[in-house]
């Protein structure tokens, strides 16, 4: 059975990416904690997803670190202040370098660990230079050539919307994933910009 390292943030593509794969290949979901404002409630609702899912194929939860601080300085991901409104453009809520610094990180645990394989649940709709099908195979193959390991990195979502994953694995507990920029006492705000993507996509898979 193929071993998988799943980028799990606790929002609701990442948790349905641990459970999908999970049916045919043994799955380690890894969260990274970089110092962002939402960290401690969406690994809160990622526990939670797992427990209620309990799939035999879905190993033990992976926590990792590699704080921003030093290099995000005052930006609104650290200091809370100032989070995109539900009706700020996409390019207001982009974390520069992110999925950079992920996947150099969980590529190095994939090599310490003899894993092939990392997952990550980016969607059609995502803009970003660090979130295309070109930068996904290059980058991974840069990772894997610098630690002399090969890898690969899956990113089976990136032609489909939020609202076709709702409407599939409708029969998931996807209440409990968070997709959320503030969270208030591990609750969504209901006013970001996340916030708003994800409601979207419920009215629009008719949920």
């Amino acid at each position: 059975m193929d071993r998988v390292a799943v980028l799990a943030s606790g929002g609701l593509d990442s948790c349905v990416l641990v459970a999908d794969l999970a049916r045919t290949a043994e799955v380690t979901p890894v969260h990274v904690s970089m110092g962002l404002v939402w960290e401690e409630a969406e690994v809160a609702a990622l526990e939670r997803f797992l427990e209620r899912v309990a799939h035999p194929n879905i190993r033990p939860l992976v926590r990792l670190s590699m704080p921003l601080q030093s290099v995000y300085g005052q930006h609104w991901s650290i200091t809370g202040s100032g989070i995109p409104a539900s009706d700020a453009p996409d390019r207001d809520v982009y974390l520069p370098g992110r999925n950079v610094l992920l996947l150099s990180l969980v590529g190095t645990w994939c090599s310490l660990q003899g894993t092939h394989t990392m997952a990550i649940g980016s969607l059609s709709l995502n803009p970003f230079p660090d979130g295309t099908p070109e930068f996904f195979e290059k980058f991974s193959a840069a990772v894997g050539m610098g630690l002399g390991h090969e890898l690969r990195l899956l990113a089976p979502y990136r032609g489909r919307s939020k609202a076709d994953l709702i409407r599939e694995f409708r029969d998931l507990p996807l209440e409990l994933t968070l997709t959320c920029m503030n969270p208030v006492n591990g609750q969504p705000c209901g006013r970001c910009n996340k916030c708003e993507e994800r409601r979207a996509a419920f009215e629009a898979a008719g949920l």
